[in-house]
């Protein structure tokens, strides 16, 4: 089954809403650690109405992934340089969803005359951006309730 990306438009918010907030419920685990207080904090900010604002701010750069016609992913590139979200559905980890998502996003920085992508990856998701390129850029931060983000980065070109 292939995967397709495309801008993301105001009426995705909320099945794009409901894959981040699963995929951080379900898959995110190793960061959360079913943690209550902690799954709290991290999805608080994960409501329609955000992504509506994230997919319709000039500031950023949203795409989603679909796999027969079904929203599976959600990406988005905060100007001027940094991955904000990059989450997929439980239904297709480990499909290459995630890395269709991941090279979507990089085309639109270069498009956008971006030299280098900065993110800070889950613990779950550093595999995964180590594979594609990306390098520890300095030592983890905290991160909402009990989880630490890993700044990492990579230089990108035409």
């Amino acid at each position: 089954m292939m995967c397709t990306t495309r801008y993301a438009t105001i009426s995705d918010a909320s099945a794009a809403c409901e894959v981040v907030r699963r995929s951080i419920i379900e898959l995110c685990h190793d960061d959360h650690c079913g943690d209550e207080a902690t799954l709290v904090e991290w999805l608080a900010n994960k409501t329609p109405a955000n992504f509506e604002r994230w997919i319709m701010s000039e500031q950023n750069i949203a795409l989603v992934a679909e796999r027969d016609q079904v929203l599976v992913g959600f990406g988005l590139l905060s100007l001027p340089d940094t991955i904000a979200l990059l989450y997929v559905s439980p239904d297709v980890r480990f499909s290459g969803v995630s890395k269709t998502l991941l090279a979507g996003l990089e085309r639109e920085a270069i498009a956008a005359g971006i030299q280098e992508i900065r993110l800070e990856s889950s613990i779950t998701a550093l595999g995964f951006y180590k594979r594609c390129g990306y390098s520890s850029t300095g030592l983890a931060v905290k991160g909402f309730g009990i989880t630490m983000a890993h700044p990492m980065s990579r230089r990108i070109e035409a």
